[in-house]
C-alpha cells in the first residue's frame, strides 16, 4: 500500500531525490577540488564515484514504487496516447470487446442454466414440454402456440403418459406499490403448477 501510495505523490518524491543527487554531487565536486583536481575534472570523479545519475534514480524508483505498476502506468498511459489518435479504431475495438464479452456472458448464463445446474425441482430430469405448433387465431390475448385449459387438462388424465400435466402462459402485469404502477414479466399457471413440480413456499402456502 506504502509503494501504491508514492505513485500518487512521485512528483514530490522526485524532487526531493534531484535535492539530494545534487548535494551528494557537489559535496563530492569540492572534495576532489579541495584534492587538487580541476573543476571538470572533480565533476567527472564525482559522477563515476556516484554511478550514473540516472541508474540512481531508476534503482530509487524501484525502491519507491513496484516496478510492475510504474510499467503498467506507462503502458496504460501510452495505450490512451496511441487509442486517442485512432478514434474511429478505438471505438470499434470497444464495440467488438462489448459485443464479444456480452455474446460470451450469455452463453455461458444458457449452458450454466442448462448443463451444470438442473431446476430446483422435483425430479427435474422427468420434466417434458409440450408446445403446440399452429396457425394464431385471433389478435387478442395469448400467442400462436397457446394451447387452450381444456386440452391441458385432458392431458393431464392420461396418467399412462404423465404423472402430472400443469398449464403455463407467460403474460405482463402491472405491479404497484402506492400510487406507482410498474409492469412485469408473470405467468398465468394452473392449480396443480406447484404440486406437480413438487415446490412448496418457504413461508404461507400455495395454492391448489
Amino acid at each position: 500500500m506504502k509503494q501504491l501510495a508514492n505513485w500518487f505523490r512521485r512528483q514530490s518524491l522526485e524532487a526531493s531525490l534531484d535535492r539530494e543527487l545534487r548535494y551528494h554531487l557537489e559535496r563530492r565536486i569540492t572534495d576532489f577540488e579541495k584534492a587538487g583536481l580541476s573543476p571538470s575534472e572533480a565533476r567527472r570523479q564525482a559522477v563515476l564515484e556516484l554511478g550514473g545519475i540516472a541508474q540512481i534514480r531508476e534503482e530509487v524508483r524501484d525502491v519507491w514504487l513496484t516496478r510492475w505498476v510504474r510499467d503498467f502506468m506507462y503502458d496504460l498511459r501510452f495505450s490512451v496516447r496511441s487509442f486517442l489518435k485512432t478514434p474511429t479504431f478505438t471505438i470499434i475495438s470497444m464495440l467488438s470487446l462489448m459485443l464479444g464479452v456480452g455474446a460470451t456472458t450469455a452463453i455461458y448464463s444458457l449452458v450454466d442454466q442448462v448443463l451444470l445446474h438442473a431446476l430446483p425441482v422435483r425430479h427435474p430430469e422427468r420434466l417434458v414440454l409440450i408446445d403446440w405448433r399452429g396457425d394464431q387465431v385471433a389478435n387478442a390475448f395469448g400467442s400462436w402456440n397457446l394451447m387452450s385449459y381444456p386440452i391441458c387438462r385432458d392431458l393431464d388424465q392420461q396418467k399412462e403418459f404423465f404423472d402430472g400435466v400443469f398449464c403455463r402462459a407467460l403474460t405482463t402485469v402491472n405491479l404497484s406499490t402506492g400510487a406507482d404502477y410498474y409492469p412485469a414479466r408473470a405467468e398465468i399457471v394452473s392449480g396443480n403448477y406447484f404440486l406437480v413440480l413438487g415446490v412448496g413456499a418457504t413461508t404461507g402456502r400455495v395454492f391448489a
